[in-house]
């Protein structure tokens, strides 16, 4: 008579926990990336709020008053515009820079250009 046994050998005890080592090894690493891609997102939209509050105080100014600037938001983001004269002298273009860190090793410059029409 054979004797049938059950359970698992050794050898496939040894080979499942690999696999799953490596695929969990897998997933921390993953989590790392998105930790990374989220704080890069972030300050994206950081960035594109102050450049839309810088743009919308721009618009609320009589257009005599209109010049070039900068600011410094957040710590981190540095904020530069050029006005210049459009439209034969009745209007503004405006051209605003927002400079940040996107990472640890890089820095990232969004530009947004908008036209004004100086309404008297």
């Amino acid at each position: 008579m054979v004797k049938s046994e059950q359970g698992f050998t050794l050898v496939e005890l040894i080979i499942a926990t690999t696999v799953f080592m490596v695929g969990l090894l897998a997933l921390l690493s993953l989590n790392a990336v998105v930790i990374q891609l989220l704080g890069s997102g972030h300050r994206a939209t950081m960035a594109a709020f102050y450049a839309r509050d810088r743009l919308e105080r721009l618009r609320a100014l009589p257009c005599a008053t209109l010049s070039d600037g900068s600011q410094t938001r957040g710590d981190i983001y540095q904020l530069a515009w050029d006005v210049e004269p459009a439209f034969g002298g009745v209007g503004r273009q405006v051209r605003l820079q927002v400079t940040y860190p996107a990472r640890a090793d890089r820095i990232r410059t969004d530009t947004v250009e908008t036209s004004l029409l100086c309404v008297i």
